[in-house]
C-alpha cells in the first residue's frame, strides 16, 4: 500500500491511497466527511479539487503507477 497525506492552504486534510496489489486509488477528504472517492487515472470526479489539491493527486498518481508498470 502507498499512502500520502496533504493538507491544503486553508487547512483542508486530504489522504490517498493506493493498493499496488489490485492497482486501485482511493482519496478521502475531511472536508468531504472522510467518505471514501475512487481515484481513476489520477483523478476523482465525484470530488471537486482545488489547483493546489489537483497537483498533489497527480503527482501520487505518478509516483505509484509510473513505479508499477
Amino acid at each position: 500500500m502507498y499512502h500520502s497525506y496533504f493538507e491544503n492552504s486553508y487547512g483542508e486534510q486530504l489522504i490517498f491511497s493506493y493498493n499496488i496489489d489490485t492497482k486501485q486509488g482511493t482519496l478521502w477528504s475531511g472536508d468531504a466527511g472522510w467518505r471514501p472517492y475512487p481515484v481513476v487515472d489520477g483523478r476523482v470526479d465525484e470530488l471537486v479539487l482545488n489547483p493546489e489539491e489537483k497537483i498533489w493527486l497527480r503527482a501520487c498518481w505518478e509516483a505509484v503507477t509510473r513505479s508499477n508498470k
